[in-house]
């Protein structure tokens, strides 16, 4: 593949600071929600079995981060124990 630029550099963005940029204020934001909490945990869950391990790391912290904000933030019992149910997957590593 040739270059067109090759005097044009871009700093790398660390995978961190992507997942953060991509799924903080979702996860913040939707954490009552029970459809966005749902979805993160399943969203996770298919990024952590990526087979990458820089991937299923970030993905596992934010899974439990997003977790655990849902925790805070869900009413209703039932709820909370789909979100748990989906987030299974964060006690395996």
């Amino acid at each position: 593949m040739s270059c067109e630029f090759d005097r044009v550099e871009v700093p790398e963005i660390s995978l961190r600071d992507m997942f953060d940029d991509a799924f903080t204020a979702i996860a913040r934001d939707g954490a009552g929600a029970i459809e966005v909490a749902g979805r993160l945990q399943k969203a996770f869950h298919s990024l952590v079995s990526t087979g990458d391990a820089a991937m299923r790391e970030v993905a596992m912290h934010h899974a439990r981060l997003a977790l655990a904000r849902a925790e805070n933030a869900l009413e209703l019992t039932e709820d909370l124990e789909v979100v748990r149910k989906l987030a299974k997957f964060t006690h395996s590593a």
